[in-house]
């Protein structure tokens, strides 16, 4: 029998088991990158003086770091410094003790470090990096690559290069001074101190920034360049390298440079903050671009002519990087966790200036295409968006939606302002993600805490199921949060406009605060007027998913009229999805009715597959359409071409767009295989885009057709690291194509697989997998490399083929 004492503790047990239970709890994902880097030392100034040898990817080194001592007792310090030769270290001028790991640089000062001093280290050092700087064409035997060495710190690379503090918790003023090949043009960050000729044949080129940056900034950019100089409305100097051989290509890249600054500064309220800016394009960059202080380096795929501009222009992706100069560079996240206070800033700025480029349907297009993105990302897992492992499409597609929904909820003016002081408050220093919140607070009075805790610091998208009825002088929207509810996501509170559109083209609409599961929200009806359609959420202002179904003639009142560009796609999306009487009818009047892209392109792939007559109709009308997309839209959804529309196709061999050239030479050479010699001398001349992308269509189809020998010979040349990244996948998947594979193939295919950029090695590492799984390639490939010598390195990306 259960004694009274047993008794009454197992009841006081259950009581406070019970009272703990009701407590309410929040949960997050916990994070490794929540808490900065600890550092005993605080870095104020950082001065490089270097030089190289290029031929033998060899740094020749020495930096000066002078740095204030944060703690009560220091005795040693620690600098990253990958796999590098340190020959001196000097500790304000005396030789001191000190270890290379080849991962850190231990310094063992003779006595401990007294609190707030100042101190110099100077290091002397060499270095061959395999990562944070590149030398790109020096390796190339018949000269024809372009020469150039630039740098790429982020994430935590220019510890490869430089031995530094390489975290971006601690901010210095970099000085840097290089010494290099006259012929060259040499850019590092901040203003150009000097530009002298040395002994030689050589220059001196001196740089130093004005305010504290974070290291991983740190920049080199070196190479044959010429440079167009603008001036900004505040007089701002703009630097814009370009090549020299190519100078039709200044104007389409940097077409929108100058305005988009403007825009920046007259937007964000704070004026530019640093000294100069300039860009520069580089070759095999492995990114889009890097917002280095003062300097961008961009991907030369993005130096484009007017046609390739149709198809890949570098506006969005300048804008970015030039936001990335306030949010970033001047105010850096403290750690990895608030890593999205950059991105997501950069993206929400870039993705504002497509809207002053290109309009708004444009920008409301790029704001569906994030919320879809941020949607599919959720399938994986539920990260937050200040979370270091949250992903891509979190820290650049979901966050800058997330900011025009706070911009959206507090209006663009409070926004602006609340952003101003923002950037002023934390200028040249490191944020969290609670300093935005407070920066709301501290200026506007807001107390945002539950956006913060919906969008910011917890996971998932709301779902809203919804519906409408009308009723005796009622209409009635019933809404539904439907979305799976845990520990890390729970119900959304955010402000939701719903409208009602009437048949004489009048309206109602109404604001509510959508935030249990449950909503119901009534409009009073007019007897004397019929509701044409209705809207929950016009324009996608709210990050979701919905489901609404809507009667067919809703739909169509919807798709016609409709302000919003969304708000028709939406309407003929489900349109698409509806049988009804004149549907293909309907669909091409909307068709000529529309202007964006997007919505005749959603046509496009219903109507098109059909081969009637309103699809024949329509296939005149897209191509022969201006918008370059529509014209490759059609000839994407092409499913058979009719002897009355190949002259029309035809002419699109001849089109200002390269991209519809490359697909349009391919659709034709599988319908009309008699005429490939025309096609071929249509596009003869046209290498296309800086990938030529026409130029490998147009050998693949000859060689296919003729075995053409001087065509295989081109395209195996283009597999060579005398040409950039892209060319050489091009050429590599024209030989995957084809089937055909030959020992200088192979050779430049096994280079292409040591490259440091990943969009080089791994698209063409699989070309050669596909040829070595076949009996009669696998020898050639067994036999060559088991008579090559490889580097150590290399022979770890060989040995896969060592099998007989």
């Amino acid at each position: 029998m259960m004694n009274y004492r047993t008794l009454l503790f197992t009841i006081l047990f259950s009581i406070t088991s019970i009272a703990f239970a009701q407590v309410p709890l929040r949960s997050y994902y916990t994070d490794g990158g929540l808490v900065p880097v600890e550092h005993s030392v605080d870095f104020k100034h950082l001065k490089l003086e270097v030089s190289f040898q290029p031929e033998e990817k060899k740094v020749i080194g020495n930096v000066e770091h002078q740095f204030v001592v944060l703690q009560k007792q220091v005795d040693t310090l620690r600098l990253d410094a990958k796999n590098m030769e340190i020959n001196s270290v000097l500790w304000n001028g005396k030789e001191v003790q000190f270890e290379n790991t080849k991962n850190d640089l231990i310094i063992r000062f003779p006595e401990s470090l007294k609190w707030e001093t100042e101190h110099t280290l100077t290091i002397d050092y060499v270095a061959q990096p395999k990562k944070g700087l590149y030398f790109i064409g020096w390796d190339d035997t018949t000269g024809r690559s372009r020469k150039q060495i630039w740098t790429q710190g982020q994430g935590i690379d220019n510890r490869h290069w430089i031995p530094m503090y390489d975290e971006k918790n601690d901010k210095v003023v970099s000085e840097i001074l290089v010494e290099f090949d006259e012929k060259y043009k040499v850019l590092s960050n901040g203003e150009k101190l000097k530009e002298k000729k040395v002994k030689g044949g050589k220059k001196l080129w001196h740089y130093k920034i004005s305010h504290p940056h974070p290291t991983y900034l740190i920049m080199l950019g070196i190479g044959d360049y010429a440079i167009e100089q603008r001036k900004s409305e505040s007089g701002v100097n703009m630097d814009l390298y370009y090549y020299p051989d190519q100078k039709e290509q200044l104007e389409p890249t940097y077409r929108f440079s100058k305005r988009m600054f403007d825009f920046f500064e007259k937007e964000i309220g704070v004026s530019y903050p640093w000294e100069t800016y300039s860009q520069i394009p580089v070759q095999d960059f492995m990114y889009g671009a890097m917002e280095n202080t003062t300097a961008t380096i961009f991907g030369d795929f993005y130096l484009v002519d007017s046609r390739t501009y149709l198809d890949r222009n570098y506006v969005r992706v300048n804008a970015h990087e030039l936001a990335h100069q306030w949010f970033g560079d001047m105010v850096t996240a403290r750690s990895s966790a608030h890593h999205w206070l950059q991105e997501s800033f950069a993206t929400h700025y870039d993705m504002m200036y497509q809207k002053e480029a290109f309009g708004k349907d444009y920008f409301d297009w790029v704001r569906r295409n994030y919320n879809d993105q941020s949607l599919n990302a959720s399938k994986s897992d539920l990260k937050p968006l200040a979370h270091s492992s949250a992903g891509t499409v979190r820290h650049y597609p979901k966050g800058a939606f997330v900011l025009e929904m706070l911009k959206y909820v507090v209006g663009r003016d409070q926004f602006n302002a609340a952003i101003k002081y923002y950037l002023e408050k934390h200028a040249y220093g490191n944020v969290d993600s609670k300093n935005l919140l407070v920066a709301f607070h501290e200026s506007l009075g807001l107390s945002l805490n539950w956006f913060w805790e919906d969008w910011i610091y917890r996971g998932g998208e709301p779902e809203y199921k919804v519906s409408f009825e009308e009723y005796e002088n009622e209409g009635v929207f019933l809404v539904e949060q439907v979305h799976e509810m845990n520990d890390l996501v729970d119900l959304f509170r955010m402000p939701i406009y719903f409208e009602v559109h009437y048949t004489d083209g009048s309206a109602e609409k109404k604001q509510v605060i959508i935030e249990k599961q449950f909503h119901r929200v009534s409009f009073d009806l007019d007897n004397n007027k019929k509701v044409a359609y209705v809207l929950f959420d016009p324009n996608n202002q709210v990050m979701k998913k919905v489901s609404f179904s809507k009667s067919t003639e809703m739909l169509l009142n919807q798709a016609e009229s409709a302000e919003h560009m969304l708000d028709r796609y939406d309407a003929i999306v489900a349109l698409t999805n509806r049988d009804f009487e004149g549907k293909s009818a309907y669909l091409l009047r909307r068709f000529m009715a529309e202007d964006f892209y997007g919505i005749k392109n959603e046509i496009i792939q219903h109507i098109v597959p059909q081969l009637d007559e309103r699809a024949l109709e329509l296939t005149k009308l897209a191509l022969a359409d201006e918008d370059s997309e529509v014209r490759k839209s059609i000839v994407e959804n092409t499913v058979r071409v009719s002897d009355e529309l190949e002259p029309k196709y035809r002419n699109l061999l001849q089109d200002s767009s390269y991209q519809v050239i490359e697909k349009t030479l391919e659709l034709l050479a599988f319908y009309y295989p008699q005429n490939i010699e025309d096609y071929l001398a249509l596009t003869e001349g046209v290498d296309g885009d800086r990938s030529n992308n026409v130029k490998v269509c147009r050998l693949k189809l000859k060689y296919a057709h003729s075995q053409d020998e001087k065509s295989l010979n081109e395209l195996v040349d283009l597999t060579s690291n005398s040409y950039e990244f892209l060319s050489r996948v091009n050429a590599a998947r024209a030989l995957k194509e084809l089937n055909v594979l030959n020992e200088q193939a192979l050779a430049n295919m096994l280079n292409a697989t040591f490259s440091f950029n990943r969009r080089l090695s791994s698209p063409v590492g699989s070309v050669i997998d596909h040829f070595y799984e076949q009996k009669e390639y696998k020898k050639m490939i067994f036999d060559y490399v088991t008579n090559q010598e490889w580097s150590s390195d290399e022979f770890k990306k060989v040995s896969k083929y060592y099998l007989p």
